[in-house]
């Protein structure tokens, strides 16, 4: 039942997070979820400031609106850098390759996300709506699907727990797709992903599993080039309560005929203690897997959304 998760994710991170002293007053950002998160993946770090050879330390940088536009500028000197950043953060990205995910720091004005403080044009009243850093912005433009997350906001458990189930479900399709041997390696992806496509996006699911069913009608080289790009878009939304309801009661029907009445009154007690937030989908996965082990139910115990990722990053 335990994944060993050889297929690590690549993900993009601040390297202020853990792995240099770069910030503007020469500090580092001591993360402990960025840095157990760091055993799971291979990183690019990036520091925008510092890579268009700003100094460290160095003096603050802000941004603010110049009519319709948002510029940087650093305050004491009156200089602009929003062009550099900008010019940096296209050639970044468009050289770093495939990537699953970024980790970016929380309220800076290069890598806040939907954070960063946003000054008015005379640089000292604060416009009340929150912005992306100029990278940032630059990172959800480039990469729309991909999960773009500050340390700050990963501290919400359904945040993490996303960004989490993304990056690891990202990293298996960038697999998928240098590994596709054929038809039947893309029909056991989505056999395993059948739960967690359910939990974004029903409606996708239906549609993916139509495609490759029908897969001689195109070719397996269309059919992987369109699957991967509806993955990426069904997982472009977020889970939810509800959504997760919706999952765990399927998974329930599969072996509702094999356990007892007893069994079912409590999974019914735990399902609604889990609705009303009063207990942990991570209790309520490990219940369910129990019946798995029992069952020896190999069709559930090849299925992601019951381990999506290591448990050590959501404990």
């Amino acid at each position: 039942m335990s994944e060993k998760f050889e297929i690590r994710p690549r993900i993009v991170l601040s390297r202020c997070l853990n792995i240099a002293y770069v910030r503007y007053n020469g500090g580092i950002i001591e993360n402990d979820f960025t840095r157990r998160l760091m055993n799971y993946v291979d990183y690019v770090s990036v520091c925008p400031e510092v890579d268009i050879g700003m100094s460290v330390p160095r003096p603050p940088v802000v941004l603010y609106k110049k009519g319709d536009s948002i510029r940087m500028i650093e305050p004491s000197s009156m200089r602009d850098y929003t062009d550099d950043i900008l010019s940096f953060a296209d050639r970044f990205l468009g050289s770093v390759g495939e990537v699953d995910g970024f980790v970016l720091k929380s309220k800076s004005p290069s890598c806040g996300v939907k954070d960063a403080k946003l000054y008015q044009e005379n640089l000292i009243g604060l416009i009340n709506a929150k912005s992306n850093g100029l990278f940032a912005q630059k990172v959800i433009e480039r990469f729309p699907y991909l999960p773009v997350e500050s340390e700050g906001r990963l501290n919400d458990y359904w945040i993490r727990r996303d960004f989490l189930t993304k990056i690891f479900s990202f990293a298996r399709l960038r697999y998928l797709k240098s590994n596709c041997k054929d038809i039947n390696d893309l029909m056991r992806f989505h056999q395993q992903h059948k739960y967690l496509l359910m939990l974004y996006d029903p409606n996708s699911l239906k549609r993916m599993g139509n495609m490759v069913g029908n897969w001689k009608k195109y070719g397996l080289e269309i059919t992987l080039k369109v699957y991967v790009e509806m993955f990426y878009k069904a997982f472009s939304r977020r889970s939810n309560i509800k959504k997760h309801v919706n999952v765990i009661q399927h998974i329930l029907g599969y072996f509702s005929k094999k356990v007892n009445q007893s069994e079912k009154k409590h999974l019914h007690v735990m399902l609604e203690k889990f609705m009303n937030n009063s207990l942990q989908i991570e209790v309520l996965l490990e219940y369910i897997r129990g019946f798995i082990y029992r069952f020896d139910d190999e069709y559930l115990a090849s299925q992601f959304y019951l381990n999506p990722f290591p448990e050590e990053l959501i404990l």
